[in-house]
């Protein structure tokens, strides 16, 4: 009968803690599989005056106004999906070290227990068949206990484990701030391709107004028998021209405001504007000084050495294998079988016991298990020496390809910039000449062509240049806006 009470009792409890755990549940994946249609589906706008405030704004949101590069970098910082699982992995890492600290101390085990059989336990004399029997306990009686038990040293088994988890948390820690170092130079580069795509609108469009200028002055020349019907064709060729690259530089703003807001953490069909602000940062580093600097501050030098010291003292841990542990144990149990009694030394009977040990523990035979800890221990130590090397060479070629690229751009500012003042000038004379009948249709289209292609690759040049000091940055893992200027 207890027997069936016990289980018809344990079958409720489970039923009942099933249905604390279900119905939460369902309502917490109702609210995530809405917060993820949200991220793909086109956002609802409020229909809200512009903001033209000038104070701080909340990192979380993007204001309905163009925002700055400095904003862009905030809302980057407090909402970017990738730099958000790497502060996870840093508490992550932090658990894990305080899961590795518990090896030092004791550990303490408790439990509670029904004991049911369907026979009572007796002892009989076999030598005196006809003697009764002797019965030792009962058919059911409860029973506790509480156990301490401590490691008192293992030879660096644990003070290795936990020296690998505190040196995997300061690494977290650093690939942290290299993640976020990683998200400011996304953002920036994100943040002028938006740039270069929307002046590549602008200048379509003042492209487009050229040209229609032309296919004007074309037309009338064409009525008054000044030109023949080509020279309003081509004319009117080019406008088509013009409209296309228009279409396509409207598409590509569109793909480079979704890109933009991938890095921001928001919804990528969100109307992101920014401002063009712009403007040529002094630079005087050699690349000595740029790669001196890497040494200095970029976080993955520091993390390979900290990757060699967690191999290191994973030999130390798997060596341990091959030493005994010593430990101290306590243990404390109680139970109500009237059958079975402790019993003192003056003769009294009690439920309960306590009782101590002090031991030492060893692998005799592991099957070489232990043995081949230690050789993969080693290996992953080898390893890690290579990673480490292999890493050294990346940084040093990060640093002189930006390096490079931030020269190479400040020279090809210097030469579109006079390229796109010299098109400029070319347009207006072939302008003129047009109007004089002294040179063709073809001549005029030519013209506009070059001074679109001039003010495209000196845009080009101006934010490859902002990009490419951001990648400088990045690649030495240092700020340079307050080094002597070289313009």
């Amino acid at each position: 009968m207890n027997y069936k009470k016990l289980v018809s009792f344990s079958f409720s409890l489970v039923l009942l803690l099933l249905s604390g755990c279900i119905s939460p549940g369902i309502q917490y994946q109702e609210h995530r599989l809405a917060t993820l249609r949200e991220r793909i589906l086109v956002p609802e706008m409020p229909s809200i005056t512009e903001d033209k405030s000038e104070g701080p704004i909340s990192p979380a949101l993007i204001p309905n106004r163009p925002i700055s590069l400095q904003e862009a970098i905030a809302i980057a910082l407090k909402n970017n999906h990738t730099l958000r699982k790497a502060f996870e992995d840093m508490d992550i890492a932090a658990a894990d070290k305080d899961i590795a600290r518990s090896l030092f101390l004791p550990g303490i085990t408790g439990g509670y227990a029904y004991d049911w059989s369907d026979r009572q336990r007796a002892m009989g004399d076999p030598a005196n068949p006809l003697r009764p029997v002797m019965l030792v306990g009962e058919k059911e009686f409860r029973r506790a206990e509480i156990k301490l038990m401590m490691t008192i040293w293992d030879f660096g088994r644990s003070l290795g484990t936990y020296n690998q988890a505190r040196l995997g948390h300061d690494i977290a820690g650093l690939l942290y701030e290299r993640t976020r170092q990683q998200v400011i130079l996304d953002v920036v580069s994100a943040y002028f391709d938006l740039l270069r795509a929307r002046r590549g609108k602008v200048i379509a469009e003042e492209s487009l107004v050229q040209a229609k200028g032309h296919l004007r002055t074309a037309i009338s020349f064409e009525k008054y028998g000044v030109v023949d019907m080509n020279d309003v064709l081509r004319a009117r060729v080019q406008v088509a021209e013009v409209r296309q690259l228009l279409i396509k530089t409207n598409n590509a703003v569109e793909l480079a405001t979704s890109m933009l807001n991938s890095f921001l953490g928001v919804n990528v069909n969100f109307p992101t504007r920014v401002i063009d602000d712009t403007r040529i940062v002094p630079f005087s580093l050699s690349l000595k000084d740029c790669l001196e600097l890497a040494v200095e501050r970029r976080p993955e030098f520091e993390v390979v050495q900290k990757a060699i010291s967690v191999e290191e003292e994973g030999i130390t841990a798997a060596r341990a294998g091959h030493l005994p542990r010593i430990y101290v144990a306590g243990n404390y149990a109680w139970d109500n079988d009237d059958y079975q009694k402790w019993v003192d030394s003056s003769g009294n009977v009690h439920d309960d016991n306590i009782s101590g040990e002090i031991g030492i523990q060893m692998d005799l035979f592991s099957g070489g298990r232990t043995s081949a800890e230690v050789r993969k221990a080693k290996k992953k130590l080898a390893k890690a020496e290579e990673k480490a090397k292999e890493m050294c060479d990346g940084i040093s070629f990060q640093v002189k390809a930006a390096f490079l690229d931030v020269h190479e751009a400040r020279e090809r500012i210097k030469v579109t910039e006079e390229a796109v003042t010299q098109a400029e000038e070319n347009l207006r004379l072939l302008n003129n000449k047009y109007r004089q009948n002294v040179v063709t249709s073809i001549d005029v289209i030519d013209a506009e062509t070059l001074l679109t292609r001039s003010k495209q690759n000196y845009y080009t040049a101006l934010y490859d240049y902002i990009v490419a000091l951001a990648r400088l940055e990045n690649a030495t893992g240092a700020s340079l806006k307050d080094k002597e200027p070289a313009l």
